[in-house]
C-alpha cells in the first residue's frame, strides 16, 4: 500500500466513525478517487484552486449519494487530521468548498424537482369536450427551459386529443404555451387577469 493510499484509508476509517446514515458508508466506499486526488494536492503544494474544485466535488459527491450533512461538515477535518494540518491555511477554504458543493447540489435537485411538477398533466385540469385549463407557473425564467418545457406540454396535451386551452400564470411562461400549443394546433385563449 502507497502512502497516498494508506492516508485515504485513514481518512475513510475517520469518516466511518461519523458515518450516521447507510449511505455515507457507501459513499465512503465509493469516494476513494476524488480523496486521492485532494490527498495528492494537499501534499504536492498544488494549485489552491484545484483543490476547491475537487472539495466541492467531494461535497456534491457526498449530497448525489444521499450522504448526510454531518459528513459533509467533518470529512475536511478528518483529511487534516490524517495529513497532521489541522492547522494549515487551506483546511477552511476547502471546507467551505465541501459545504459549498454539498448545498448547491441539493438546491439544484430542488430546483429540478419544483420544475417536474409542472409536466403534464400535473399542470392541467380537464374542461371536457376536448378542451384544458393549463396553469403557467413554471418557475424558470430561462426561456429556452419555458420553451422546452412549453412545447412537452404541448406535444402531451395534443396526444391527449385536446383542441381547446385556456391558460392562466406567469407572462412568460404563458407566451411560452401560447407558442407551443400553437404549433401543435391548439386553440388558445388567456384567462382574464383578476382586478
Amino acid at each position: 500500500m502507497t502512502d497516498r493510499e494508506s492516508l485515504v484509508a485513514a481518512w475513510s476509517a475517520k469518516d466511518r466513525t461519523r458515518a450516521v446514515l447507510p449511505a455515507d458508508r457507501a459513499l465512503i466506499d465509493a469516494s476513494a478517487t476524488i480523496r486521492a486526488l485532494i490527498i495528492d494536492l494537499v501534499l504536492s503544494g498544488g494549485p489552491e484552486d484545484e483543490l476547491y474544485d475537487a472539495a466541492a466535488t467531494l461535497g456534491r459527491l457526498v449530497a448525489q449519494r444521499g450522504g448526510s450533512p454531518t459528513l459533509a461538515s467533518v470529512t475536511l477535518d478528518h483529511a487534516a487530521d490524517v495529513l497532521d494540518a489541522r492547522s494549515a491555511p487551506w483546511l477552511v477554504p476547502a471546507r467551505a468548498a465541501v459545504a459549498e458543493g454539498f448545498a448547491a447540489t441539493l438546491v439544484e435537485a430542488a430546483e429540478l424537482q419544483a420544475m417536474r411538477t409542472w409536466e403534464f398533466p400535473r399542470c392541467a385540469v380537464p374542461l371536457g369536450e376536448a378542451g384544458l385549463a393549463i396553469c403557467a407557473g413554471h418557475p424558470s425564467d430561462d426561456d429556452e427551459l419555458l420553451a422546452a418545457w412549453a412545447a412537452r406540454v404541448a406535444k402531451a396535451a395534443a396526444l391527449a386529443g385536446v383542441r381547446r386551452a385556456v391558460l392562466s400564470g406567469g407572462e412568460r411562461a404563458c407566451a411560452a404555451l401560447v407558442d407551443a400549443l400553437g404549433v401543435a394546433g391548439i386553440e388558445v385563449n388567456i384567462a382574464p387577469k383578476p382586478r
